[in-house]
């Protein structure tokens, strides 16, 4: 409603207040300066139409300038702020008067120059509404009404019509003050609100941007503990992998220091016997064979474990991945067991940045896990390697097989070094953790798996984009 003022409080209350007494004095000083004007033109007019007239009334006619003058000059002063309503009111009184005095002898004139007192009177409805204004206008009301009204030549108008005409129009311009205070209070308020849901969003931009920092440092710290973990993993899959030829090498080797001692006491003994020869030829053939076998299962293990390095300083190029794979296909090929089909797909143009040999490592690696563990038992199958874009200007290369897919139980260790099911024999449980530590490591992308018991497998890895250059190079893969 109308009438219903938005409420301020606190700093709210203050501010506003400020900004409304700024606004009065643009009210006042629009006024004054416009009664100015039209009062120094009329005198310019009047001179030419009736001078003497103008020569009667002209002091009068200084003094009301003199006093809007007086009006707009005080509208600078900050310290009329506090009064500003009274002395308002005060100085349109004033000037008013001297304007009536002049035009009093003329009685269409000071009848025109009430008027345009009334329509000035109507000028003040901008201030700001509240009790000041109330008090100014209705003193500016009666004192209209009983004084310069008569002094004007409207004396025949008895005094409770003068009254209520100018209490209409007092009405009027408070009326229009409230209205457009209410719309004033509710444009402040909502700025102030704006400017409060601003400071909270900074405030929860710096809250976001302290909590992001925090977990950037958890981050860091969960990576070094998982580093650290897999580091423990690792040492234990190593210890694992390698105590089985380590103690097979020491028994045998410890059972053919004992035989050779025994024999060696024989010999000295002058007892030897052609069965005592061929038993020690016997045993020390077959120690020999079993130190051979686990020391060459040794040396598999731990160059099969190196591989978990990747070499850093190999040059990081820009690939056109399609040639890459059409020239890699042949070699992928001639591993695939018969049943097993080969399917590379790959669009012209899709470069990405990384080293040669770790992509090869990584596609011999992951096609092979698929074909030595999807498909047992001569199942026939297919094995698809795709490579496309991910929307954000990466690179995906995907690895999927039909085969027998991974259960549930063993599809989070995948990526652990000498993890396998214990199901295929032969397998070091190295292959994607060669992988893992080559796409996360020097290619800079990530890597992840899904699988499904009895559904298949895919590997999917993301590659960052290649830099801009000129040409991408024409790789050819290495014969492996």
């Amino acid at each position: 409603m109308l009438v219903d003022l938005p409420r301020l409080q606190g700093d709210d209350a203050t501010i506003y207040q400020d900004r409304a007494r700024q606004r009065d004095r643009m009210v006042v000083r629009f006024i004054a300066a416009f009664i100015l004007v039209a009062q120094t033109v009329r005198i310019f007019l009047d001179w030419n139409v009736v001078p003497d007239l103008v020569r009667a009334g002209l002091p009068y006619r200084f003094g009301g300038l003199l006093c809007f003058t007086a009006l707009f000059a005080m509208s600078f002063l900050r310290a009329s702020s506090a009064h500003l309503h009274a002395l308002t009111g005060a100085g349109f009184l004033a000037g008013s008067a001297f304007m009536v005095n002049a035009f009093a002898g003329i009685a269409v004139q000071s009848q025109f120059v009430m008027t345009a007192l009334v329509i000035a009177f109507l000028l003040f409805s901008p201030l700001s509404f509240g009790r000041p204004l109330v008090l100014m206008l209705g003193t500016m009301a009666v004192a209209m009404a009983t004084i310069h009204m008569p002094m004007a030549g409207l004396e025949t108008v008895n005094l409770t019509a003068r009254l209520a005409i100018i209490g209409v129009v007092c009405g009027l311009a408070l009326l229009g003050s409230r209205t457009l205070e209410r719309q004033w209070r509710r444009a402040f308020l909502l700025e102030r609100n704006l400017a409060r849901s601003h400071e909270d969003l900074r405030r929860t931009h710096r809250e976001l941007a302290a909590a992001y920092a925090t977990v950037k440092a958890t981050q860091a710290q969960l990576v070094k503990a998982e580093k650290t973990a897999a580091l423990g993993r690792l040492v234990a899959g190593v210890a694992h992998r390698l105590n089985t030829p380590i103690g097979t090498l020491v028994g045998a080797s410890s059972h053919l220091a004992d035989r050779t001692e025994r024999f060696s006491r024989t010999v000295a003994d002058g007892s030897l016997r052609r069965s005592d020869l061929a038993r020690f030829l016997q045993t020390a053939g077959e120690a020999s064979a079993l130190v051979l076998d686990n020391a060459r299962l040794t040396a598999r293990l731990i160059d099969a474990f190196k591989q978990l390095e990747t070499n850093a300083d190999e040059p990081v190029i820009a690939m056109d991945l399609g040639r890459f794979l059409a020239g890699i296909r042949p070699f992928l090929a001639t591993s695939m067991p018969p049943g097993i089909a080969l399917v590379v797909e790959a669009p012209a143009g899709l470069t990405v940045q990384g080293t040669p040999n770790l992509l090869e490592t990584v596609l011999y690696q992951t096609v092979g896990n698929a074909v030595q563990h999807a498909f047992p038992d001569g199942r026939r199958g297919t094995v698809t390697v795709r490579a496309g874009t991910d929307g954000e200007g990466g690179t995906v290369l995907t690895i999927a097989d039909d085969g027998c897919g991974i259960r549930a139980e063993h599809l989070e260790h995948v990526f652990d070094p000498f993890y396998t099911d214990g199901h295929i024999g032969g397998s070091r449980g190295l292959g994607l953790s060669i992988v893992h530590s080559a796409v996360v490591g020097p290619l800079g992308g990530d890597i992840a798996i899904d699988s499904r018991d009895g559904h298949g497998t895919t590997v999917i890895i993301r590659l960052p984009p290649a830099e801009q250059s000129s040409e991408c190079p024409a790789v050819e893969p290495a014969v492996p």
